[in-house]
């Protein structure tokens, strides 16, 4: 982003970092936990040609709940959070559902690959 000032780049790591933390909001895990960090690795960041985001997501989803319903809100919980935070265009969130899980734990989902 161009100002008259100079520029400011945000990295794909804060990029992903945000995501990962708006994830972690829908999931409802504590994001100090250490084995939390393990489930970061299933966020991936993509930039287009003209500097807008796609974000890829993998993730268990809770035995129960409408997992349609369940991808809809990390999408658009990442999708706000990137845009309110770094006014960069998500273009898209595409969430990848893995399994089917009683409860979301951390060292469930780092296992993936």
């Amino acid at each position: 982003m161009e100002f008259e000032q100079g520029n400011i780049n945000i990295s794909d790591e804060v990029l992903r970092e945000i995501a990962f933390r708006s994830f972690l909001e829908i999931v409802e895990i504590n994001p100090d936990n250490k084995e939390t960090k393990k489930l970061k690795k299933n966020i991936e960041i993509e930039r287009t040609p003209d500097d807008n985001v796609i974000v890829y997501v993998k993730t268990a989803a809770p035995y129960g709940q409408s997992i349609v319903e369940f991808g809809r809100k990390i999408m658009k919980n990442i999708s706000e959070n990137i845009q309110r935070m770094t006014e960069i265009p998500v273009t898209a969130v595409n969430v990848t559902i893995t399994d089917v899980v009683e409860k979301i734990e951390p060292n469930e989902e780092g296992e993936e690959e």
